[in-house]
């Protein structure tokens, strides 16, 4: 009697195994194989964190920045970032190191805006500080707004909004603005 208790406690437990091994293997749906590059697009937000971003054109780097975190808005169709450094790399060869508190980047273009305590340092001389900058790549414009201030050997100047290349030569200052020679 107690042998065929065994036996019967045997079967049934190799019956509750082959059933959960079927279902396993012949329930729910086939997964799908999706190839990327087919029409295929994120539909979804996503967030990473302590990552690189950089941007390339014609096999040349233009900019690459390293972010504490960035949030990808699908319907928005931009990039916010957070705790920014990186750089802007010129055609002639100078680039730009760059860091921001915060910022963002439009996922279809190459341009990018950033904001809160932003300072852009050009490796052969000059500093730009400002609220928030808007750099577009097209045309090698930056936008500056609030307590703007470039400082560019011998000449300093201060505004409350800026215009300027990367290069930073040429500026178009508006509002409060001031230019000294020797400044700090």
């Amino acid at each position: 009697m107690q042998n065929k208790n065994i036996i019967i406690s045997v079967i049934a437990g190799l019956l509750v195994a082959a059933g959960i091994i079927g279902w396993l293997i012949f329930g729910g749906e086939r997964p799908v194989t999706i190839k990327g590059g087919n029409g295929v697009s994120a539909q979804i937000n996503a967030t990473l964190k302590n990552t690189v971003l950089q941007r390339e054109q014609d096999g040349k780097l233009l900019w690459k920045f390293t972010v504490a975190s960035v949030t990808n808005d699908k319907q928005k169709n931009t990039a916010t970032l957070n705790g920014i450094t990186g750089k802007l790399y010129r055609s002639d060869g100078s680039y730009v190191d760059i860091s921001a508190d915060k910022g963002s980047v439009q996922l279809n273009k190459n341009d990018f805006s950033l904001e809160g305590n932003v300072k852009a340092v050009l490796n052969t001389g000059g500093e730009l500080y400002a609220d928030k900058i808007t750099w577009i790549q097209k045309t090698d414009n930056i936008t500056a707004k609030g307590h703007f201030k470039l400082v560019k050997s011998p000449w300093t100047a201060i505004a409350d909004e800026a215009v300027t290349t990367s290069a930073l030569k040429n500026v178009k200052l508006k509002g409060n603005a001031k230019v000294e020679k020797g400044g700090e």
